[in-house]
């Protein structure tokens, strides 16, 4: 098992600000198009706030985003809402994710 997983959406990246923040960004592989960068993540332990103070200081004045942070050795979650120029930061219990996503399935 691999020891995190990361999932954003973050809406409102120039072309410029993603070449930019691309450099330094600690995801293998994104995706972006039509100004909006999204990222999917699984693989070891990596310090993700560098990444969204970057994403923050660049985003477009009506950006916003959010980034799901799954350290699946310790079963927590960090969610992360980004928009322009700051982030916060709320622990999600992963049980509570679990449970709501069974819902809407029908489990």
């Amino acid at each position: 098992m691999e020891a995190v997983r990361v999932y954003a959406d973050i809406h409102g990246l120039s072309p410029e600000a993603f070449a930019e923040i691309r450099q330094s960004m600690p995801f293998d592989q994104v995706v972006y198009k039509d100004r909006i960068l999204a990222v999917d993540f699984e693989g070891h332990y990596i310090e993700v706030e560098p990444f969204l103070e970057a994403v923050a200081r660049l985003m477009d004045a009506d950006g916003w985003g959010k980034l799901d942070y799954i350290d699946q050795i310790d079963y927590a979650l960090t969610r992360y809402v980004i928009t322009k120029g700051s982030y916060t930061t709320k622990e999600v219990l992963v049980d509570n994710v679990v449970e709501g996503m069974n819902q809407e399935a029908g489990v």
